[in-house]
């Protein structure tokens, strides 16, 4: 059941081809236009989704942390929790409390009013509680929410693994029934006892299915479960039919609003993202797909991170200092603005922290082939 190898066999041939890669194809692109969605939506390009692109970030965290954890459980036989955190903090930590206090002096230094209450749960990580029962004070930190989300993910996730992570199809149906059961949750949150709308957009215990999800697809191919139905999937058709499915719904969002996306559209989104990606791993060299491996868009998808950082403060500014251009200007400025203090932040701070990140992962890959397989 652990054997990548065969189970790769049950996939399409280039599917698992994309699988084997070391830094698998088209998910930096990916990255990038979620980024991007989010870019786009606060600076008010009509129609552009801006919870799309949080969705793909949380369903592609899910996939590629389980990923990796599923490698170096087949490499070494177990997974050290000791230097899966340690990695998690140089690779989210340093960019993050620069952020936070860089924005602490600045309104120190403009003499602003600081919401002290909501920048103390974003230090700690819970600011997507915070904002969830006492409302969104719209702040340079009221994205930190979806940051939330996804560390409290990290520090339950792989301890949910190691519990389970010696049969597959047991994981894999743990996924499916979780995935179920926070859908079912959310339902009767909604139509039953009306809680309102910003706890179920921003709570933990409300979007926790759409990282599951991603967890999901990784444990299904890592396995080779459902071979049949990726053939089925991984071909130009099927991928052009996830994402116009995927933008029909955004667009209903659009005109139906929070009642949608809360009980539809948190359903069936999350599901066409996943199957997107493996079709983008899948379809990586075709032409309608190949730009998301183009060297801009990985460089894009490498600094996603600061990008969706910074954009919450920069987005607005430039925006305003640019009002006496055409509006395609605007957007234009407003974006390379974004993305050069993004990338001063990912040079700066983000670089050389993910060096030690290498090095530390490598030291520990070195100590554990050395060390008895732990059970």
């Amino acid at each position: 059941m652990r054997r990548a190898g065969a189970a790769a066999e049950r996939l399409p041939a280039d599917l698992a081809a994309g699988l084997s890669f070391s830094q698998l194809p088209a998910l930096d692109g990916i990255r990038a236009v979620a980024a991007f969605l989010v870019v786009f939506y606060h600076f008010g390009v009509p129609r552009v989704s801006g919870n799309l692109g949080v969705l793909i970030f949380f369903v592609l965290s899910g996939f590629l942390i389980t990923w990796l954890l599923l490698k170096e459980d087949e490499k070494f036989g177990s997974v050290s929790l000791r230097q899966f955190y340690a990695r998690r903090a140089l690779r989210i930590f340093p960019a993050f409390y620069c952020y936070w206090g860089l924005l602490m002096l600045l309104g120190l230094a403009r003499n602003a009013s600081i919401h002290w209450d909501q920048a103390i749960a974003a230090l700690f990580y819970f600011n997507n509680y915070f904002q969830a029962i006492h409302g969104d004070p719209n702040t340079g930190l009221s994205h930190t929410w979806s940051l939330a989300i996804e560390e409290q993910f990290y520090l339950l996730w792989p301890m949910t693994f190691l519990a389970f992570r010696q049969n597959y199809f047991r994981l894999s149906r743990l996924l499916a029934g979780a995935v179920v059961a926070i859908w079912v949750y959310r339902e009767v949150l909604h139509f039953v006892f009306h809680v309102p709308q910003g706890y179920i957009y921003e709570a933990f215990d409300t979007r926790a299915d759409h990282l599951a999800m991603g967890c999901l697809l990784a444990v299904v191919l890592r396995a080779g479960i459902g071979g049949g139905f990726w053939r089925r999937m991984c071909t130009l058709k099927a991928s052009a039919a996830a994402a116009l499915l995927l933008t029909a719904s955004t667009l209903l969002e659009s005109r139906y609003g929070t009642p949608y996306r809360d009980t539809i559209g948190f359903v069936i989104e999350p599901v066409l993202v996943a199957v997107l990606i493996a079709q983008l791993i899948a379809l990586r060299g075709t032409l309608a797909w190949a730009w998301l491996n183009w060297p801009w868009m990985r460089y894009l998808g490498r600094i996603s991170y600061s990008v969706y950082l910074y954009q919450q403060i920069t987005v607005g500014p430039a925006k305003k200092l640019l009002a006496a251009f055409p509006a395609f200007v605007q957007l234009g400025g407003t974006a390379a603005v974004v993305v050069l203090v993004a990338s001063g932040s990912y040079f700066f701070i983000e670089r050389p922290f993910l060096k030690w990140k290498d090095r530390f992962h490598r030291r520990a890959h070195t100590a554990s082939a050395a060390l008895p397989v732990r059970s």
